[in-house]
């Protein structure tokens, strides 16, 4: 049974690539998808990207080290960083047409 799930995941993801891979003409459409996508879904995908396993995984670590504060204080830090950012540096880093 649970090899068939991993199957059918396996199946589906790979009908996505093949499908997604028919819209990707350079590596700019690949890496940033021909900067095309709109602000809300970069803003969901850079959070997402930042939270990442260590987040959610590496908390209760921070927790048991260092108390409520440690835990606070890596959410809303690493928040206003990215907000910090992207309202001073997004725009220049955007005109220089950089990929990363």
């Amino acid at each position: 049974m649970l090899l068939w799930l991993v199957v059918i995941y396996w199946i589906i993801s790979v009908g996505i690539g093949l499908y997604a891979a028919r819209y990707v003409n350079n590596s700019k459409d690949f890496a940033v998808a021909g900067r095309s996508l709109p602000m809300y879904i970069v803003t969901a995908t850079v959070f997402a990207t930042w939270f990442g396993s260590e987040t959610v995984l590496g908390i209760s670590s921070t927790f048991v080290k260092e108390g409520l504060k440690g835990v606070v204080a890596d959410p809303f830090g690493s928040s206003l960083c990215l907000i910090f950012v992207g309202l001073f540096f997004a725009r220049p880093l955007y005109k220089m047409n950089l990929l990363t």
